[in-house]
């Protein structure tokens, strides 16, 4: 009886302390997915504003700059060759310049996607891919984005942005199909690849898979990889989209008599 007591009040102790060894696992794990969805939205927020300040204050110098060299040009002698041929290669390096500045700040967030919306942000984000590295990019795009809340925009650019990405370095893809479609309570994104393909049991923990993977758990999301050696990859993620409510009818009734 005293070896059994002993043994039960060890077992005792051990599920105790099993227990509150899983809630702290438990709690520093919550605690590590708050961290890095706020070091997601923090990266969002600093790319956006980094975007607009290249593309507002950086951009118009250059254009002011541009605009100078082109008054010098005006008012130079018609005899002086070497000022006029100086003043070609500087416009020609600000317009290098100006190039390099709008691709830099609409890789770190287009303006167009707040602007006009997702379809037009990703369109241009494929014909820009498909021009940068030679990968055809198929494109179907489905459905109402009109009224789309920011967060679900930033969610799936990102993640066909990443996911792009990813079949360029990894994939070794000839070609990409790219489909999101809207339904009344949700948004279904796709993007599946020709490449070499994975065993998603042993894939490595990239910083571009989880940072999709935070996105769309932020979200209330599901992310699936299905992919094989050698037979292509499809990543796939559905997002629920809060419904808006309908305005409410008042009817008002005359008093009779």
């Amino acid at each position: 009886m005293i070896v059994a007591l002993t043994a039960v009040i060890r077992l005792r102790v051990l599920e105790r302390r099993s227990e509150n060894e899983r809630a702290v696992a438990e709690e520093a794990e919550h605690l590590m997915r708050q961290l890095s969805q706020q070091l997601v939205a923090t990266q969002e927020e600093e790319r956006k504003n980094l975007s607009r300040e290249l593309h507002d204050h950086v951009g118009q110098m250059l254009t002011a700059l541009r605009m100078e060299l082109g008054r010098i040009d005006r008012l130079r002698s018609s005899a002086d060759s070497r000022v006029a041929g100086a003043v070609a290669e500087c416009r020609q390096l600000v317009d290098n310049m100006v190039r390099t500045v709008r691709d830099l700040a609409l890789g770190l967030r287009p303006s167009m996607l707040d602007d006009f919306g997702l379809q037009p942000a990703l369109e241009w984000h494929v014909r820009d891919f498909g021009r940068r590295f030679g990968i055809p990019v198929e494109l179907t795009v489905d459905g109402d984005f009109e009224l789309l809340p920011e967060e679900h925009r930033t969610c799936v650019y990102r993640s066909v942005q990443e996911a792009l990405t990813n079949c360029v370095r990894h994939a070794r893809a000839s070609h990409i199909a790219v489909s999101v479609s809207r339904q009344a309570d949700s948004l279904a994104v796709s993007v599946t690849d020709d490449g070499v393909g994975f065993n998603p049991a042993q894939r490595a923990g990239g910083l571009g898979l989880r940072g999709i993977e935070e996105r769309v758990r932020e979200l209330h999301g599901v992310l699936t990889i299905r992919s094989a050696p050698g037979a292509g990859t499809t990543l796939t993620m559905k997002v629920p989209v809060p419904v808006p409510a309908r305005p409410v009818e008042v009817t008002h009734a005359r008093a009779a008599g």
